[in-house]
């Protein structure tokens, strides 16, 4: 491996994904890995979120109890059981050898494209639309769904970390950072910057008129929802960017030599990932699908610029957590994908959004590489 200290920060932190295995394949496998975690996750926390609904009185308990379709519990049966056929034949291929051992891989390799099957069916079924919009409702209803549903992200950065370990034989450590150790004070410090940049947006638009902010302080259900927030909200957004910023930026790092064009890919990856957002249906009803997520772009793309100025997560992280705890307790606005009560609520305007999010973190940025220090 090339000594960092003749690497900028983003390709140290490229680099650093060499310590290991980095052949190609082993990125596709980290990856399945990370989504058949996320698979198992959601079916662990859906059953509990399937008991509470049972347990309360407030849930009709002939509709909880509907019968699945039986093409549903095969597909999903084929996601979840074929890969532990293959890594229980892959776990003892060194006990065979020559055809005996070909054959077992080509079954293993069977038992994933069984896994791929079912999930690329599960991915396309219908009623996805209905289930959002449940979710929403439940979230919005009591803490213990929404903590619920923040549960479903952890799962997936478990994955890539028994992947990368297990699969790829480097430090997990690597995939978060290329500085010795991972750098706390940097991401505390990230926070810090986030809540005062927005917090000063806020007020600019509030006292000039640009976007009115109304108090809606509700005791009553804010401080339970709080609780839920910053113990959770942690989990969920360092989730999403050990996925993007981390794996996927490591990942075709390794086969596309300028940093900024991986960029573009993966924020266009994680913008992607937010279409089924409310606010983002919202949107598309007044603007097109590229401008309704233009926000998210931008949000990706400057977190992209505060890994490639550190070589690592720490400050990406922060900002994810921070933005997403300010817009879940501060100040939120209609039509949110986190339909919790807050401070203060403002209205729905994806054009001065995408605005004050470019303006803002640059803001951000400048002020994390005018702080930043050697790795």
């Amino acid at each position: 491996m090339t000594d960092k200290t003749n690497l900028t920060p983003i390709n140290a932190y490229f680099e650093a994904a060499k310590q290991g295995n980095a052949k190609w394949w082993t990125w596709l496998v980290v990856a399945w890995a990370g989504i058949l975690f996320w698979v198992y996750g959601q079916a662990i926390v859906g059953a509990a979120m399937v008991v509470t609904l049972v347990s309360s009185s407030e849930m009709n308990f002939e509709q909880t109890h509907a019968k699945p379709p039986l093409d549903l519990m095969i597909a999903f049966a084929l996601v979840i059981f074929p890969p532990f056929i293959a890594a229980l034949i892959w776990s003892v291929r060194d006990k065979y050898s020559g055809k005996a051992r070909q054959f077992l891989l080509v079954i293993a390799l069977l038992q994933i494209f069984m896994s791929i099957g079912g999930m690329v069916y599960l991915l396309n079924i219908e009623g996805g639309d209905d289930t959002s919009a449940l979710l929403t409702e439940l979230i919005a209803a009591k803490p213990i769904f929404y903590m619920f549903a923040l549960l479903t992200f952890p799962p997936l950065a478990i994955g890539l970390w028994v992947g990368v370990k297990h699969v790829q034989n480097r430090p997990v450590l690597t995939l978060h950072t290329a500085a010795k150790k991972f750098r706390w004070k940097r991401l505390f410090f990230s926070m810090v910057v986030l809540w005062a940049v927005w917090s000063l947006v806020a007020a600019v638009n509030h006292f000039t008129g640009v976007s009115k902010a109304e108090f809606v302080f509700d005791p009553a259900r804010y401080w339970p929802f709080l609780i839920v927030t910053v113990l959770f909200i942690p989990m969920q957004s360092a989730t999403e960017e050990i996925m993007f910023r981390g794996f996927l930026n490591q990942g075709l790092g390794q086969y596309i030599k300028n940093p900024w064009v991986v960029f573009i890919i993966t924020s266009a990856g994680f913008a992607a990932l937010h279409m089924g957002n409310p606010e983002v249906a919202e949107a598309i009803k007044e603007y097109n699908i590229f401008f309704a997520l233009s926000g998210y772009f931008a949000f990706g793309m400057f977190l992209c610029v505060l890994t490639y100025i550190d070589g690592g997560l720490e400050a990406a992280i922060g900002v994810h957590v921070a933005n997403n705890i300010f817009a879940a307790a501060v100040v939120g606005y209609t039509n949110s994908a986190l339909p919790v009560p807050t401070i203060f609520q403002i209205k729905l305007d994806t054009s001065l959004d995408t605005v004050t999010t470019v303006i803002g973190l640059a803001v951000v940025c400048v002020i994390m590489y005018k702080t930043r220090k050697p790795l």
